[in-house]
């Protein structure tokens, strides 16, 4: 009993060692899943093309090799050619001569390639990756362009329908009309095919024409006929506009103008200077509103502003040195309303004008008391300006807006100034200017300049040889008798 358990213990053992040792023989084929499974076959197929590939390179570096072969057989042939001419006169056939001898230099030729290309066309991973991706992108490029080509057709055919609708409504409506020619009704497709695309070009281009019409008469200086133009520029109103329809006046010695001058030839009270009298101005005139109900008539509102200053170059004996001092500023502010109907211009001003000694006048003269200044005012003026036969008329009167005690109130001022029409960038100007004052007695201050007008703008730089005459148009010392000569440059910035 005992020896039939212990054997049958010895063949249980067996047989589970037995199963224990073919477990895993079976393991891998049942662990294996479908992720494996597509991994294992996306590498099986990476292979393939890699194998394939290479097939590829090594076919096209045989057939490379084989055309350098034969392209050196040929040179070999002509070489031949070249060197014994004769031997082909000879015989008129042996054209068949050649070849015999070509394949005996070919198969070494050929032969030594066959062995070399594994070892030199081997494509690397990253050529396979490379050639990979330019297949890749070919082929998008040409889905693209396969892609596109249909739009386009697409596209064409949904056009030509509706040229063919559009036709065919168009056939309708000419057709409606005479109802007794309802017979002829069917040729009215056959006509449409042709006839449909030239309708719809020419039923596009007078649309963009008739968007672009009204943009013309925006431009005020464009539209010279009365008839038309008031309809179109009754509505133009401008903010900051160029131009002037009241020029400045240029002789005006306290016209807003920026300007410089050397007077080396100066006057007062008879008596010469002995140095020169320098001024300079620094001043604008800009209209900031301007409204245009036609052609020739308008209206605008303007601010000037200005600073005149004088200086003077003289010699000091004492110090024997050449000296340049301040001798006055005035300063000036304008509000002004300009209105132009035709040919005829109107200026409606009113400013403000203030003056101030400079220190270096006050201590050199040794001024140590106030004295009276009625160089400080307010002024309101009206003056009228027309152009005939090149030459600018002007004229005009202003009230003084102080008690009488301060300043004496009436003032006038006339005169005429002449540009020569032309073409060129220089020409010639001049001209005169007259003011009065009720402060001086109505004595004249007469100043005249005759000169160069340079430039073919609005802002043009004018050159004048001047002379003035008359009571001093600056400082409060206006009663004193002035006169000078001397060259001037004037601008107006705006």
């Amino acid at each position: 009993m005992k020896k039939t358990l212990l054997a049958l213990s010895i063949s249980f053992i067996a047989a589970n060692w037995a199963l224990a040792q073919q477990a895993p023989t079976s393991q891998p084929t049942r662990v294996l899943t479908p992720a494996e499974q597509r991994q294992k076959e996306k590498i099986e197929r990476e292979i393939q093309r890699e194998r394939q590939i290479r097939a590829e390179w090594l076919q096209k570096q045989r057939e490379y090799e084989a055309k350098q072969a034969e392209k050196e057989r040929q040179k070999q042939a002509k070489k031949a050619a070249k060197e014994n001419p004769p031997q082909e006169t000879v015989k008129p056939v042996p054209a068949a001569v050649t070849p015999p001898t070509v394949p005996s230099v070919a198969p070494p030729v050929v032969s030594q390639p066959a062995e070399t290309p594994p070892v030199v066309t081997e494509p690397s991973r990253k050529e396979l990756r490379e050639k990979r991706k330019q297949e890749e992108q070919e082929a998008k490029a040409a889905k693209a362009a396969q892609d596109k080509a249909d739009r386009e057709a697409k596209a064409a055919k949904a056009a030509q329908e509706k040229a063919e609708r559009d036709a065919k409504k168009a056939a309708e409506s000419s057709s409606a009309s005479p109802r007794s020619f309802a017979p002829p009704a069917p040729v009215a497709p056959v006509a449409t095919e042709p006839v449909a695309a030239p309708q719809i070009e020419k039923a596009q281009r007078p649309r963009r024409e008739r968007k672009a019409a009204p943009v013309k008469p925006d431009s005020v200086a464009a539209a010279p006929a009365s008839s038309v133009a008031p309809s179109v520029v009754r509505t133009n109103k401008e903010f900051l506009p160029k131009g002037h329809l009241f020029e400045p006046i240029l002789l005006d010695p306290l016209e807003a103008q920026t300007y410089g001058s050397v007077f080396p030839a100066y006057w007062t009270e008879g008596e010469k200077y002995k140095g020169s009298i320098v001024p300079f101005a620094f001043g604008f005139a800009k209209p900031f509103y301007r409204h245009t109900s036609a052609p020739d008539r308008a209206e605008e509102w303007v601010l000037d502003l200005a600073s005149f200053t004088q200086f003077e170059a003289y010699h000091d004996a004492v110090a024997n040195k050449a000296r340049r001092r301040i001798m006055n500023t005035d300063y000036k502010i304008s509000i002004i309303y300009n209105i132009r109907r035709g040919e005829n211009n109107y200026r409606i001003r009113v400013y403000h004008l203030s003056s101030h000694l400079g220190d270096d006048y006050i201590f050199r003269n040794q001024i140590t008391a106030p004295s009276p200044n009625a160089v400080n005012y307010e002024l309101l003026d009206f003056t009228y300006s027309r152009t005939v036969n090149n030459w600018r008329l002007y004229g005009g009167a202003g009230v003084v807006l102080r008690k009488t005690e301060e300043r004496k109130p009436l003032s006038a001022q006339l005169g005429a100034f002449y540009k020569k029409p032309s073409t060129r960038a220089a020409r010639l100007v001049g001209g005169v200017d007259v003011k009065f004052w009720q402060q001086t007695n109505f004595r004249p201050g007469i100043h005249g300049g005759i000169g160069f007008e340079l430039g073919r703008t609005q802002n043009n730089l004018t050159f004048l040889l001047e002379g003035y005459s008359g009571f001093r148009p600056y400082s409060q010392y206006e009663d004193q008798q002035t006169a000078w000569i001397g060259l001037g440059l004037y601008l107006n910035p705006f």
